[in-house]
């Protein structure tokens, strides 16, 4: 979260900023972060201030959006962000953000992301944390700096290329190594060898819809994995589970801890050779109650 921003030169006056629009793709969650922020620095501001100071009618209007029970228009939006401070660019992406989590049509909401993407791209905050805005919108980043970890990489970007699957132009892995380097996601020492700097990055929990698009990339990649790997290459079954809600539940946290096992293992294999892809999918098949 950035510094609180005032145009005021006492700090006793200060009235603190939001959270930085760019890094959210969810605009309720974004609205929330806001509103606790005012309220962290002032205990006894509430929806019904906010609403005053933004010229609301409705205390209540500000909650019920942040909880998904009112649509927010683009009128009661100028006025939030007014009242939040957001410069006039901030507002626009934050009714980007509105319009994307808003809108139904896949292909209307396609075209709005591509619009999210270009202004964060744009922003202060891509300049500052081009890793943040730019790592999670195309699969290649990652799995290239898996690729460096995994190999002993020092320079030879058309090798690096044809060792991954799929395959990649040495052109390209040429212009996402720089991109690394200089996010400082892998590092070049003195010998001419490339590392990770971390073994694992993960995502702000605000870029929600941006790491969805991209699990979903993954996944469509792991569809034709039964008919182009060897039955003792790859592991891929399915099964149609009967649950009821604590069950699931109980299901959901061992995925999780299984997730953290594998995670455990990985640390601790010092001497890596190859890049797997493991994509749990466990999500329902019906809906409602039972019939």
């Amino acid at each position: 979260m950035p510094p609180p921003r005032s145009d005021s030169s006492s700090p006793a006056t200060e009235t603190p900023g939001p959270p930085n629009v760019y890094t959210y793709d969810d605009f309720r969650l974004f609205l929330d972060h806001a509103f606790k922020a005012r309220k962290k620095a002032d205990p006894k501001y509430s929806y019904r201030k906010f609403a005053r100071d933004a010229g609301i009618l409705n205390p209540g209007y500000l909650l019920d959006v942040v909880q998904g029970k009112r649509a927010l228009s683009r009128a009661m939006l100028l006025k939030m962000s007014r009242a939040f401070g957001l410069s006039e660019a901030e507002g626009e992406f934050l009714q980007l953000l509105a319009d994307f989590g808003q809108t139904r049509q896949d292909e209307a909401r396609q075209s709005i992301y591509q619009d999210i993407l270009f202004r964060r791209n744009r922003s202060r905050f891509a300049r500052l944390s081009p890793s943040l805005a730019k790592y999670y919108q195309d699969y290649r980043y990652p799995l290239i700096r898996c690729a460096v970890e995994a190999g002993d990489f020092s320079g030879d970007y058309e090798a690096l290329g044809k060792w991954l699957d799929p395959a990649l132009p040495p052109g390209v892995v040429k212009k996402m190594i720089a991109d690394l380097l200089d996010w400082k996601l892998i590092q070049k020492n003195a010998a001419g060898h490339y590392a990770v700097t971390s073994r694992f990055v993960e995502p702000p929990a605000t870029m929600g819809s941006l790491v969805r698009r991209l699990n979903r990339e993954w996944i469509l990649h792991g569809a034709e994995a039964p008919f182009r790997f060897p039955a003792d290459q790859r592991h891929v079954s399915t099964l149609l589970l009967m649950v009821g809600p604590e069950t699931r539940k109980e299901i959901h946290r061992r995925i999780d801890r299984f997730r953290k096992e594998i995670l455990d293992l990985v640390e601790e294999d010092k001497r890596p050779e190859g890049i797997m892809q493991l994509s749990l999918q466990y999500f329902p098949r019906t809906h409602g109650k039972r019939p």
